[in-house]
């Protein structure tokens, strides 16, 4: 067993963080390439259900990024904002094996724009991701941030706006 060294585990959660930023700039970017190959796992668990009810979504990676395209562009501009990560990994120390999975909570807001929405063009809510992350170390060994996302929970906290705008996604993860 390789104990798990400072340097490695200051490396993880640098890694982490940046796959969950990943997670919102490329939800912004529209960017399915993005998605699932820099944040998602190749099989991966969404639950959207505090925001749109029915039951959490056991899909892949590709088939999540191409059902949100046409949702997503529907929006005329959009944008997440991810920040407070706590992120669960253990401390290095004698005896601790370098892990293969973590768990990250993290605040997040979103800011959603269509023109064309009854009841003015915005609407934003804010509340909690709770993902579980993988490392995959066949993308260790090509030289990449092995950590990918295998499950995102979104708690939804509060929202203010015009819910119309949130009828463009209203069929995520159902």
């Amino acid at each position: 067993m390789a104990e798990y060294d400072i340097q490695t585990y200051l490396l993880d959660r640098a890694n982490v963080h940046d796959t969950v930023t990943r997670l919102c700039l490329n939800l912004d970017l529209r960017s399915n390439e993005g998605l699932v190959n820099d944040v998602y796992a190749s099989q991966v668990v969404i639950d959207y259900t505090s925001m749109f009810g029915g039951k959490p979504l056991e899909t892949t990676s590709e088939e999540w990024a191409t059902s949100l395209k046409p949702s997503m562009n529907r929006f005329d501009g959009q944008q997440h904002i991810v920040t407070g990560l706590l992120i669960k990994l253990p401390q290095p120390a004698k005896g601790v094996a370098r892990p293969d999975k973590c768990s990250v909570v993290a605040n997040v807001t979103g800011h959603l724009v269509r023109k064309a929405a009854r009841g003015g063009p915005i609407m934003h809510n804010g509340g909690r991701y709770v993902l579980d992350l993988v490392r995959l170390p066949e993308l260790e060994q090509k030289g990449v941030n092995p950590w990918r996302i295998s499950k995102q929970v979104t708690v939804l906290s509060w929202e203010d706006g015009s819910s119309d705008v949130m009828a463009a996604v209203a069929s995520i993860g159902n």
